[in-house]
């Protein structure tokens, strides 16, 4: 696979060298995210995009549905580095755009954080 993926225990960093993702791609890409988020509990993607300057229609809805399996178990999918347009393909999904991994991972912890306080008020 042409994914480069490195877990920690927040959140997983994949990046990649692609310019070009297709559906076939980002199903892969997705199948493995989710056997490693029930395998691991991590519940946080960011995916860097610095390269990719082209996403197919199958490979947006593969990464809109990771994007909701992810939602569904309290987790977020992040796309860092990427192309205003590809911002405008994905307006209506539950995926967040930041513009470097360091706000990405920023991003998660912020998050988390604003969890653990909603929980502790409940």
């Amino acid at each position: 696979m042409n994914f480069l993926i490195d877990k920690s225990d927040h959140y997983t960093l994949v990046k990649t060298d692609l310019s070009e993702i297709n559906g076939e791609q980002a199903e892969q890409l997705a199948k493995d995210l989710e056997l490693h988020i029930d395998e691991f509990t991590c519940k946080y993607i960011v995916l860097n995009f610095g390269t990719v300057i082209s996403c197919n229609a199958a490979a947006v809805r593969a990464l809109i549905k990771l994007g909701l399996f992810l939602k569904e178990r309290n987790g977020m999918l992040i796309i860092s580095n990427p192309l205003e347009s590809f911002e405008r393909l994905f307006e209506k999904a539950e995926i967040v755009f930041v513009p470097t991994d360091i706000e990405a991972i920023d991003y998660v912890f912020m998050d988390q954080i604003e969890k653990q306080f909603l929980d502790n008020e409940e």
